[in-house]
C-alpha cells in the first residue's frame, strides 16, 4: 500500500515522512541528493525491509528516521512529534525513549558485560540501578541469553551478540526498532533466529524497520519499501491494515538525570580499565608532572628553611636593644643600664616576642697560674646553646657548652675561646675540668670554642672595632646567673638580645619595644635590627620561590599538553564508541561529563602516584641534589589539586570534541 493508499481515518503512524530530502554538500559546489521527496507512514507492528542497491540512500533514511541525522527538506514525524521543531537534547531524549538501534556489527562496547550493554540506554534516562539490573537480566533471558549476563562481547558468538544488540533495543521499551543490517556479520542459521526475534517484536507491537541489501532476508518481512537515487520506486504496502496491529506497551518511563555525573564516573572507571597504553600514558603524564611540582615544593621549602636559619644565624629575626639611651635631639647618647624587669616587661607585654635573652659583657683579666691575658671579653649568656649573643651558630671544638643546670646551680663554669685555650694550657695538656681565674674568681673550664664563625681567614677579621678581639677568639662565656650574681652585678645589662615570632613585623615589634621602655625610664633606647639581612633573605626567597614556581608550571603545562594529545587521540580511537552512545540516547553534556571525568580519575590517580613517590623519594631526591628538601602536609593538597585542576583544564577540550561529533559519522553505518 503506498502512502497516498493508506488510510487516513486509522490511527496515527509511529513514523511519518513527508517530502523529506537530504542533502549533502560534494566537493566545489556540487550538491549530492541522498534522499528526494520521501514521503511514507508507518504505522505499530508493522515489520518493513527497506532495500535498494548501494548508494540509494537506505541508510541515510535510517538516519532520519532514527534523529541520528536531520532532513534537509521536509517534514518527519515520531509518533506525531515534529523533530524539526526538537535541538540536540530534544532528539536524544527522543532517541532514548522511542528507538532502539541494531546493528550490523553489533556496536557494543568491548568494555562492558552483556548486561551492562543493555543497560547503557537506561543508564543515560536515569534509571536507577536496581531497576536497570533486573530488567536487563529479565530481557536477557528471555531472549535465551540468561547465562551470558556476564560475558563480554569477545566472549560470545555472533549471533549471540546480535541479541545483545536487540536487548539493548529494548530496554527502554522502544516503540521502534531500526535494524541495520541485522543478519549481515552471522550465519544463515544465526540470521534465521534473528529475524524471528525482530518479526516476533512486530507482532508484539513494535515496528521493526530493516535495512537489507539480501533478498531472503527481505522477504522475511510484511512489507518492502525499495530505494533507488534516494527515491521510492516501490512499496508492498503494509501487511496489516492501519489500526489493526496491537499498540505497543508504553515503556516504564525513568526518572530524567539532569547530572549525569554519577553515571560518567561509572563509565570513567570502565573505561580507565580497559583504556591501555593511552590511560596509562594519561597517569604517567600527570604523576609525573605532579611528581616535578611536589619535588620543587620539596626543595623550595627546603632551601626556605634553610635561608630561614642562615637569616636567623645572622640575625634576621632579632632585635638588640642597647644600654646607651638618647635625650633630647642633639644631645650625646649616655649609658643607662637595663634591668631584668625590663627584659620580663618585653616579654610579657609585647607582641611578636618569642624569648628575650639579657646580656653582660665586660673587658676583665683572665689568668692561670703565672699567664695573664688582659683585656679579655668575658660574656655572660642566657643562650644555653653554642650561640654567640648575636645569635650565630658557634661550635665548639671540644667539651660541652653552657647548660640551665650551670645556670640554676650558679655554677663556676666556662667555655673559653681558642686564644685563651692556646695561650694559657700546653698543646698536650686538655683545658677541660682545669681553672682559670676570672676577675680573681675560679670557673672551670667545660668547653672550648672554635674559631669565631665570622673569621674570614687565619689572622684576618672582617673588620677592626670592638669586637675584634672576640672574633680573634680573646673571649669567655659563663652562665647570666653567674655574671649577674659574682662579677657584673643584677642590675647592669648591658643590652638584650629579643628574639621575634615573624620576623616580617620586625619594625612594628621595634616601636612597641621603644615606647614600652620610654614609658619605663623616660628616655629612648636605641633598638636596631638587621634588616638589610632581612631584605635580603626576602629577595632571595622571592627568587627562589619564582624560579622554582616557573619550572613547576612548565611541568604542569607539558603535562597538560600530553594529556590533551592522549585525550584527542583517544577520542579518535573511540568515534564509534561515542556514536553508540549517542544512538542509544546520550546528550552531548552527558559525552562532555563521561570524558571530564575519564581524565578527572585518570589525573586524580596520577597525582596519588605522583604525590607518594615524591614524599617516598625526598632523601633520595635530597641526595642527587645536594640541596635540602622538606615538605608539608598540605603539599598533599596542593598535589591533588593540581592533578584535579589539570583534568578538569586540559580534558574540556577533547571532551568537548567527542561531544560534537556527528552521530552519522562516528557510527558509519554504511
Amino acid at each position: 500500500m503506498t502512502l497516498e493508499q493508506t488510510d487516513r481515518s486509522g490511527p496515527a503512524p509511529l513514523v511519518e515522512l513527508s517530502g523529506v530530502s537530504r542533502v549533502f554538500e560534494g566537493e566545489g559546489e556540487e550538491q549530492v541528493r541522498a534522499l528526494d521527496g520521501i514521503s511514507l507512514r508507518i504505522h505499530a507492528g508493522e515489520f518493513v525491509c527497506v532495500t535498494g542497491p548501494s548508494g540509494s540512500g537506505k541508510s541515510t533514511l535510517m538516519h532520519i528516521i532514527g534523529c541520528l541525522d536531520r532532513a534537509t527538506e521536509g517534514e518527519c514525524r515520531i509518533a506525531g512529534t515534529d523533530v524539526g521543531t526538537l535541538d540536540d537534547d530534544g532528539l536524544a531524549v527522543l532517541r532514548r525513549h522511542a528507538f532502539g538501534f541494531v546493528f550490523q556489527s553489533y556496536n557494543l562496547l568491548e568494555s562492558l558485560s552483556a548486561s551492562a550493554n543493555v543497560e547503557l540506554p537506561a543508564t543515560y534516562a536515569g534509571l536507577r540501578a536496581g531497576q536497570r539490573h533486573d530488567r536487563a537480566r529479565e530481557i536477557l533471558g528471555t531472549l535465551g541469553l540468561g547465562d551470558r549476563l556476564d560475558h563480554r562481547p569477545a566472549e560470545m558468538s555472533g549471533g549471540e551478540q546480535q541479541r545483545v544488540a536487540i536487548a539493548r533495543a529494548l530496554m527502554n521499551g522502544a516503540r521502534v526498532i531500526l535494524a541495520d543490517e541485522p543478519t549481515g556479520a552471522i550465519d544463515t542459521e544465526q540470521g534465521a533466529e534473528v529475524l524471528d526475534l525482530l518479526e516476533a517484536l512486530s507482532e508484539r507491537g513494535h515496528a521493526v524497520i530493516m535495512v537489507s541489501h539480501d533478498g531472503a532476508v527481505a522477504d522475511r518481512a510484511h512489507r518492502v519499501v525499495e530505494l533507488v537515487d534516494g527515491r521510492v520506486v516501490s512499496d508492498s504496502g503494509a501487511s496489516l491494515a492501519p489500526g489493526s496491529a496491537p499498540d505497543t506497551p508504553e515503556p516504564q518511563t525513568p526518572r530524567q538525570s539532569n547530572i549525569p555525573w554519577l553515571a560518567a564516573l561509572r563509565h570513567g572507571l570502565v573505561a580507565l580499565r580497559t583504556s591501555g597504553l593511552r590511560g596509562a600514558l594519561t597517569v604517567f603524564s600527570v604523576a609525573l608532572g605532579t611528581w616535578s611540582v611536589l619535588a620543587l615544593l620539596g626543595l623550595s621549602e627546603g632551601v626556605r628553611m634553610d635561608i630561614a636559619d642562615a637569616m636567623e644565624e645572622m640575625g634576621a629575626n632579632r632585635l638588640s636593644v642597647s644600654s646607651m639611651a638618647f635625650g633630647r635631639p642633639g644631645e650625646p647618647a649616655r649609658l643607662q643600664p637595663l634591668t631584668l624587669a625590663d627584659a620580663d616587661a618585653i616579654a610579657e607585654r609585647v607582641a611578636n616576642v618569642s624569648s628575650v635573652q639579657p646580656g653582660m659583657w665586660e673587658r676583665l683579666m683572665v689568668s692561670r697560674g703565672g699567664e695573664l691575658i688582659d683585656p679579655v671579653i668575658v660574656r655572660a649568656l642566657s643562650v644555653y646553646e653554642p650561640r654567640t649573643y648575636q645569635n650565630a651558630t658557634w661550635p665548639l671544638s671540644e667539651g660541652t657548652y653552657l647548660s640551665e643546670e650551670d645556670r640554676d646551680a650558679v655554677a663556676q663554669v666556662a667555655v673559653i675561646g681558642p686564644t685563651i685555650r692556646d695561650r694559657l694550657f700546653s698543646l698536650d695538656e686538655s683545658p677541660l675540668g682545669q681553672h682559670v681565674d676570672i676577675n680573681g674568681l675560679p670557673f672551670v673550664v667545660k668547653g672550648v670554642l672554635t674559631p669565631h664563625p665570622r673569621k674570614i681567614g687565619e689572622g684576618e677579621m672582617m673588620w677592626a672595632g670592638p669586637n675584634a678581639r672576640e672574633w680573634d677568639g680573646t673571649v669567655v662565656h659563663i652562665p647570666f646567673e653567674t655574671g649577674a650574681n659574682l662579677i657584673f652585678g643584677k642590675e647592669n645589662l648591658n643590652g638584650l638580645d629579643v628574639l621575634l615570632t615573624d620576623a616580617e613585623r620586625i619594625d612594628e615589634t621595634a616601636r612597641d619595644i621603644k615606647d614600652l621602655l620610654f614609658r619605663h625610664h623616660g628616655t629612648e633606647y636605641g633598638v636596631t635590627n638587621q634588616a638589610l639581612i632581612w631584605i635580603s633573605g626576602k629577595k632571595l626567597k622571592t627568587m627562589h620561590l619564582a624560579l622554582f614556581g616557573a619550572i613547576a608550571g612548565i611541568a604542569l603545562i607539558l603535562g597538560g599538553m600530553t594529556i590533551v594529545a592522549v585525550s584527542l587521540a583517544g577520542v579518535s580511537q573511540r568515534r564509534r564508541e561515542i556514536g553508540i552512545r549517542r544512538a542509544v540516547g546520550a546528550r552531548r553534556r552527558d559525552i562532555t561529563a563521561q570524558f571530564v571525568v575519564e581524565t578527572g580519575i585518570a589525573t586524580t590517580l596520577g597525582g596519588a602516584i605522583g604525590a607518594l613517590s615524591s614524599f617516598a623519594g625526598s632523601s633520595l631526591l635530597a641526595q642527587v641534589t645536594g640541596a635540602p628538601v622538606a615538605f608539608e602536609p598540605w603539599f598533599a593538597l596542593v598535589a591533588l589539586g593540581c592533578a584535579i585542576a589539570m583534568g578538569l583544564a586540559f580534558g574540556i577540550v577533547p571532551a568537548r570534541r567527542a561531544a560534537g561529533l556527528d552521530p552519522v559519522s562516528a557510527l558509519a553505518m554504511d
